[in-house]
């Protein structure tokens, strides 16, 4: 399996929405940047809730027993092995959709995988980009920004987050352009920062 630069992960369960072009936004600037961003949409994939079975902790491959049941699998190899990860999801009632709070769920297996490994380098970075449509609200990102940061330890992932309030109609975030220029400055940022440590670790490869 090829490595993805730059994998995007739409995390609405609708189609068409602010965390859609929230995207759609990330993969246009990443594709200007010199990078070749994949989109996936997790609303086409099947991901079943995690039991808790801890089989995965037994298994000499910590595989999930539900493994050839859904495609959670596919999705959670892909982040694994993606230079950069993007998730752009919104937000409800103050945390992530079910499916994308199941997906977190099933990482149970690559938890166990670096508790047994040890490894706590961190190799790669993890973006999100929240949108909420409520304005108001102190830990309106609190819950949602913890569960992802201990969701991406384990992938040895740093994560960098841009939280948008007040995009909650459909196409509020197409209409407002500061809130999209903010998607524009950190995804550009995140990827130039990501581009110059890869140059300097490699000078004589290019992206």
């Amino acid at each position: 399996m090829n490595r993805t630069d730059f994998l995007i992960i739409g995390c609405s369960p609708r189609k068409g929405g602010n965390s859609d072009f929230a995207a759609l936004e990330a993969a246009s600037t990443a594709r200007n940047m010199g990078f070749n961003p994949e989109l996936l949409y997790l609303r086409d994939f099947l991901v079943l809730p995690c039991t808790g079975c801890r089989e995965c902790a037994s298994s000499p491959d910590y595989k999930c027993v539900l493994a050839e049941k859904d495609q959670c699998g596919f999705l959670l190899n892909r982040i694994d092995q993606a230079r950069v990860v993007c998730f752009c999801s919104p937000i409800f009632f103050y945390h992530l959709p079910a499916q994308f709070k199941g997906l977190i769920d099933r990482g149970q297996s690559f938890y166990e995988r670096w508790i047994k490994t040890g490894s706590r380098e961190k190799t790669g970075k993890a973006l999100c980009v929240l949108v909420a449509g409520r304005k108001k609200g102190e830990s309106l990102f609190k819950g949602s920004l913890l569960t992802l940061k201990y969701f991406f330890e384990p992938l040895n992932r740093e994560l960098s987050d841009l939280c948008l309030r007040g995009v909650d109609q459909y196409k509020d975030l197409e209409r407002d352009y500061t809130s999209r220029l903010r998607i524009y400055d950190f995804i550009g940022y995140e990827l130039g920062s990501e581009k110059n440590d890869a140059q300097a670790s490699h000078p004589d490869q290019g992206n």
